[in-house]
This record gives C-alpha cells, structure tokens and sequence, in this order.
C-alpha cells in the first residue's frame, strides 16, 4: 500500500508540472518588430526604452533563449532559467548585466539589470519586460528604470 501512495504522488507531482508548463504559453519563434502597432515613443534614433528589430526566441521546459538584432545595436544573447535563476547575459565591454525570467500567469516576466561607469560615476539601469501572447503577436511592456525615474513602453512583434 505504501508503495502504491508513493507511486501515485509521484505521478501527481509529474501531472501537475507538466500542467503548468502545458498552460504556459510557447514564445517560441522569430518575432519583427512592428512599428505601427507599438508606442510612438519607442521609434527614432535615442529612445527611452529601446527594443530590438528582431527576436529569435527558443523555449523549453525549463528555459528560455532569446537572440535580439537591432540596426544599430550590438546583438544580445541570453538563455534564462525560468525557475527565476540570476544569470550573466551577453553584454557589450565595460558593461555589466544581469537577468531573472519566470512565468507569472500566462505572462513571461524579464527583469535585467545593467551597470557601468560613466563620467557621472557607476550607472545601474534596471528593466522589467511582460511578455504577452496575442495569437501571432507578441506584446512587450517594457520599464526601463534609472535613478528612480521610470519610464514604461509598450513594442508589438509579429511571428515570421
């Protein structure tokens, strides 16, 4: 009988991790930016709250890999755990930067967290992305936040 117990919670544990993940969505793909369907703010040459042009996003179980390109920017790297573990991501000399995910709902949740020296001393910049599923659009509200002041934009990317 206790082996039947035991048998059956584990086969319960397995059931509901794999209904948790079944409920997450799959942000799997590759993703261009639309402009016309994104904040205005977010376009131009030195915006607030930049996005990328073009993510190419790759989701297992356990994590999730995202490769952004933008026409003016270096190109980022960066495979984060969604149990919420810190990791290092992909970043340009001098710089250093940090990263969260995890799901919340049916929203995956991004928080990075980037520092360097600039003339005015040591600079931490943080942002916070909520990753949304609309059918073949994905919507990224996106806060950046630097000495207190934070600033929110909203980009939409389709699927190719």
């Amino acid at each position: 009988m206790k082996r039947v117990t035991a048998a059956f919670g584990v086969v319960l544990v397995m059931s509901a991790h794999s209904a948790v993940f079944a409920q997450s969505p799959d942000f799997t793909g590759t993703w261009r930016f639309n402009q016309a369907k994104s904040s205005p703010n977010i376009a131009g040459n030195t915006p607030v709250v930049p996005f990328p042009s073009q993510l190419v996003v790759k989701q297992s179980a356990t994590d999730v890999s995202i490769d952004s390109t933008s026409v003016r920017q270096q190109p980022v790297s960066a495979v984060f755990k969604l149990d919420g573990s810190k990791i290092t991501v992909q970043a340009p000399s001098g710089i250093t930067e940090t990263g969260e995910g995890r799901f919340q709902g049916a929203n995956l949740v991004i928080t990075t967290r980037r520092s360097f020296s600039s003339p005015a001393g040591e600079t931490v910049v943080e942002f916070r992305e909520v990753w949304t599923l609309n059918g073949n659009s994905l919507s990224i509200v996106k806060t950046r936040t630097l000495d207190g002041d934070a600033s929110t934009e909203t980009a939409v990317f389709d699927k190719m």
